[in-house]
C-alpha cells in the first residue's frame, strides 16, 4: 500500500493506454488505435480542423471501438469460431459488396471443423441475411456511443463513433447515412483504421491502394484525396512505423483545462473499462464492478485509508482487462477447457500488465491487477510469486474475485449461494487465499448491495 503517494496522469495519456484494451477485443494488436489517431490527427492538421474539434477527433479515434466487447459472444456464437480472428478477417473485406460477404462467411464458418459442421453453420449465417452485418455493427456502434458518453463526452465525440460504419456512398451501417450527411469525424475514423489495418499487414502500397479503390464508395473522395498526398512519402510511413504506446503521440495529447487526473478521478474511467470487459461474454456481466465493490469493501474492513480503498477498487476494475484478448469460444465454453485453451485463459492476467503498463503513475495497480490469480503458496499465475511477493493489493482482488466467481452463474455450472462459496474458499485461506481478507468477507452482509446506479449497467 502506498497511502501517501497520489497518483497523477493526463487523461488523455489515460485514454491512448485504455485504447491498447480495445485493440485486443478487435483481434487487432496493440497499438492498433493509437496508430489510428496519430493518421487521424495528420488529416484534421491538413484539413485545418478548429483546435477543439481536433482535440474531440482525438478521443474519437482512440475511443472508436469502445462497443466492440458488446457483439463478440455474438461474432463467435454465428460463425463457431474464434471472435478475434473473424472480426480481424473482417476489417480487410469490403463487405458493402455482397460476393466478398459471402466469401467472408464461407471462409470464417467454423474453421478447421468437420464438413457437416461448417454446412450447419453456413445455413445458419445465410438464415440471417444481410440483417447479421446490420445487427453487429448496430450493437458495436450504438454500445460504443453509449461508453463514449458514460466516460463523460457528449454531442461530437459519441456521434462520431456512432456513425463509424457509415459509407460514403450509403452503403454502410447503423443508419445508412451518405456523403455529408456523415460526420466529419466519422469518416475520418473509418479511413484511418482502414489505412492503418492494411498499411500494417500488407504495407504502404496496400494503405494506398484500398484509401483509392474505396474513394467515393466507402471514403469521402476529398478526405481520400488529402489522404493519398499527405501519404504520398516514405516520411509518412516512416513516422508511423515508430508509433507504438501512449508517448508516441504525446505530443498530439489535447491541453484541456481540467489538466492532470489524481487517483479517484480514474475511478470512474476504470469503472467504464470494467462494464466493457464484463460486456464481452454474457456470463461475465458486472463481475469486474462487483469484484472492484466487494474488494473495496474487504479494504474498509481491513482498516484501509480511503486513498488505498480507492485504489483497490480501481484494480478490481482492471483486473480482467485482458480477457477482452481472449476468445469467446473459450470464456463461453460449456464444457471443461483443454489443455491448451485453459494456457490461452491464463495469458489474460499477463495481458492486463502489459495493456497498462506504458501507464506509468498506474504501474503499481496494474501490476497488482494482473496478480490477481497469483496464490499465496505459488500455485497460482502468471509469475508464480509467493507468500509477500503477491502485492496486497492482488490479495484483496483474488479473494473478491473468487468468490464472484463461485457466486455467479457460469456456462458450466449455476452459481453457488454465499455460504457454499465461503465453504468451498474455505481450506485455501491462509495457504492460497488471504486470511484477513476471507474473514472481512464472510462478515459483510450478502449479497453486498452495489452502490446505487450500478446494478442496471451491462451490455
Amino acid at each position: 500500500m502506498d497511502s501517501d503517494r497520489t497518483w497523477m496522469i493526463d487523461p488523455a495519456e489515460l485514454i491512448a493506454g485504455l485504447s491498447r484494451a480495445l485493440d485486443l477485443t478487435e483481434g487487432e494488436p496493440m497499438g492498433h488505435s493509437v496508430r489510428s489517431c496519430w493518421i487521424g490527427m495528420q488529416l484534421a492538421e491538413d484539413l485545418k480542423l478548429e483546435d477543439s474539434t481536433a482535440d474531440e477527433l482525438y478521443y474519437a479515434l482512440l475511443l472508436k471501438d469502445a462497443g466492440c466487447s458488446a457483439n463478440a459472444a455474438q461474432v463467435s456464437s454465428w460463425f463457431g469460431t474464434d471472435d478475434h480472428t473473424a472480426k480481424a478477417d473482417l476489417k480487410q473485406v469490403n463487405w458493402s459488396r455482397l460476393s466478398e460477404a459471402v466469401r467472408f462467411a464461407v471462409r470464417n464458418a467454423a474453421p478447421g471443423q468437420h464438413f457437416t459442421r461448417r454446412l450447419s453453420q453456413m445455413v445458419q449465417l445465410s438464415g440471417r441475411g444481410i440483417s447479421a452485418a446490420q445487427e453487429l455493427v448496430h450493437v458495436r456502434c450504438t454500445r460504443g456511443a453509449q461508453i463514449v458518453r458514460s466516460l463523460g463526452w457528449d454531442g461530437d465525440v459519441p456521434d462520431a463513433v456512432l456513425n463509424l460504419d457509415e459509407h460514403w456512398d450509403g452503403s454502410g451501417h447503423p443508419r445508412g447515412l451518405k456523403g455529408e450527411e456523415i460526420p466529419i469525424m466519422s469518416r475520418i475514423l473509418l479511413l484511418s483504421q482502414t489505412a492503418e489495418i492494411f498499411w500494417r499487414r500488407q504495407g504502404p502500397d496496400a494503405a494506398r491502394q484500398v484509401v483509392a479503390q474505396r474513394r467515393g464508395t466507402w471514403f469521402d473522395p476529398s478526405l481520400a484525396d488529402v489522404f493519398l498526398s499527405r501519404s504520398n512519402s516514405r516520411q509518412f510511413f516512416e513516422e508511423l512505423a515508430a508509433v507504438d504506446a501512449p508517448d508516441s503521440i504525446q505530443h498530439l495529447f489535447p491541453r484541456l483545462e481540467t489538466g492532470m487526473q489524481d487517483l479517484r478521478d480514474v475511478l470512474h474511467t476504470a469503472e467504464i473499462f470494467g462494464q466493457i470487459v464484463d460486456a464481452k461474454s454474457p456470463w461475465t456481466r458486472l463481475h469486474s464492478i462487483r469484484t472492484a465493490h466487494y474488494a473495496a469493501q474487504i479494504a474498509a474492513g481491513l482498516g484501509w485509508s480511503e486513498h488505498d480503498q480507492a485504489a483497490v477498487r480501481i484494480t478490481g476494475f482492471f483486473h480482467d482487462l485482458g480477457k477482452l484478448g481472449v476468445s469467446n469460444a473459450i470464456l463461453d465454453k460449456p464444457g471443461q477447457l483443454t489443455a491448451e485453451e485453459r494456457q490461452r485463459m491464463e495469458v489474460h492476467a499477463a495481458l492486463t500488465f502489459r495493456v497498462l503498463e506504458p501507464l506509468e503513475a498506474l504501474r503499481p495497480l496494474a501490476y497488482a491487477a494482473s496478480c490477481h490469480h497469483e496464490r499465496l503458496d505459488g500455485s497460482g499465475y502468471h509469475q508464480r510469486l509467493r507468500g509477500e511477493e503477491v502485492p496486497v493489493f492482488a490479495q484483496v482482488v483474488a479473494v473478491a474475485d473468487v468468490f464472484d466467481a463461485l457466486t455467479a452463474d457460469r456456462p458450466y455450472r449455476a452459481g453457488m449461494s454465499p455460504e457454499e462459496a465461503f465453504a468451498l474458499m474455505r481450506p485455501d485461506v491462509g495457504i492460497k487465499l488471504s486470511g484477513p481478507a476471507f474473514e472481512v468477507l464472510t462478515g459483510l452482509a450478502h449479497p453486498l448491495a452495489l452502490p446505487e446506479g450500478l446494478e442496471g449497467v451491462g451490455p
